[in-house]
């Protein structure tokens, strides 16, 4: 199954060396030509900028229906819009942290995954013994979450005992 994504979990995996990872994890990513313009135009020479540009595994997809993106909330982003829209027109779940992009797309139907996912289905899967480290390395990177939700996730992966808060 496809996902569509923001750029959040994209740059937030770059800028902790951690594209491999999202790319062992979801197999097709889809992004909206907002998401490639921030990553690779705007973004060019940052990290992540030329993995994007040159994955065989992300894809660039325009929305159809621009009608839809302008209805969606003004305070999201562009790329969140677009990845909100995106994925509906694919019946695509998103990839995306942010909460109030999540919210949207809750609202409109769409199944949401975010950073935390992707980390306990590379622990399900036995790709990465713990997710304590990577997720460190994430939020060293600029992923934010906060100390609660940290915690709470840690002891569901049973590695609450053994960690500091960020």
């Amino acid at each position: 199954m496809s996902i569509v994504a923001d750029s959040g979990p994209i740059l937030s995996c770059a800028r902790a060396n951690r594209l491999e990872l999202l790319h062992q994890v979801i197999t097709d990513l889809i992004i909206p030509d907002a998401v490639y313009e921030e990553i690779v135009i705007r973004g060019a020479g940052k990290p992540g900028s030329a993995e994007v540009q040159g994955a065989s595994w992300i894809r660039r997809l325009s929305v159809r229906d621009r009608a839809f993106v302008d209805q969606l909330p003004p305070k999201l982003h562009l790329g969140e819009r677009e990845a909100i829209a995106l994925a509906k027109e694919q019946g695509a779940a998103l990839l995306v942290d942010e909460r109030e992009a999540r919210r949207e797309a809750l609202h409109q139907g769409i199944a949401v995954m975010g950073s935390l996912k992707v980390l306990r289905e590379a622990k399900t899967r036995g790709i990465i013994p713990r997710v304590t480290p990577i997720l460190d390395e994430l939020i060293a990177a600029g992923l934010y979450i906060s100390e609660a939700l940290y915690e709470a996730f840690l002891r569901q992966l049973d590695e609450a005992e053994d960690t500091p808060s960020p």
